[in-house]
């Protein structure tokens, strides 16, 4: 018989408000590399709760033999989904946001630009994804995408298993 016994290191940064979620990271081997992903917004998870995409982000980056992840997002505001339509990004994005980004950014040995192809149709969020691409940009050599198609973790192809693909700055645009 084989017993394995891990634990899992949790912390979450929120606003004052609890409204915003400006990170989560999940720790459970600190010899191994961390990885920062880049999504869209917070949903449910916390220290405690995984929420789906969480699950999916924690299991394909410990396959990759990470052995932690820095989740953060390109809008702080804690949603189910992401509503540009009635919220200004003033409302949507936290003022500490972009510190903590570049904070772990720095930190992190991997960046999974992660937020799928969101942008591709909304001006709004791709003025968003330049902005902070641009603030990250002396990490460009560190950074990847999920797939060669930028795929979002809950994308069904790549829900199993991620292959990392060097991200292209250029692609922002």
């Amino acid at each position: 018989m084989l017993e394995e016994t891990t634990t899992i290191r949790s912390k979450a940064i929120f606003s004052d408000d609890k409204e915003h979620r400006l990170l989560l990271r999940k720790e459970w081997n600190n010899e191994k590399p961390s990885a920062m992903v880049i999504m869209i917004n917070p949903n449910t998870a916390d220290t405690v709760n995984f929420d789906m995409t969480t699950m999916l982000v924690l299991n394909n980056v410990s396959k990759l033999g990470f052995g932690s992840v820095n989740i953060v997002n390109l809008y702080s505001r804690i949603m189910e989904k992401l509503d540009l339509r009635f919220n200004g990004d003033d409302e949507l994005i936290a003022d500490e946001a972009d510190e903590i980004i570049q904070q772990y950014a720095a930190m992190s040995d991997a960046i999974i630009i992660a937020w799928g192809t969101i942008g591709k149709n909304t001006l709004r969020v791709r003025e968003r994804q330049k902005y902070l691409l641009e603030l990250i940009k002396q990490h460009a050599g560190k950074m990847y995408q999920i797939g060669r198609n930028a795929c979002h973790p809950l994308t069904p192809a790549v829900r199993r298993e991620w292959t990392l693909e060097p991200y292209e700055m250029e692609e922002a645009e």
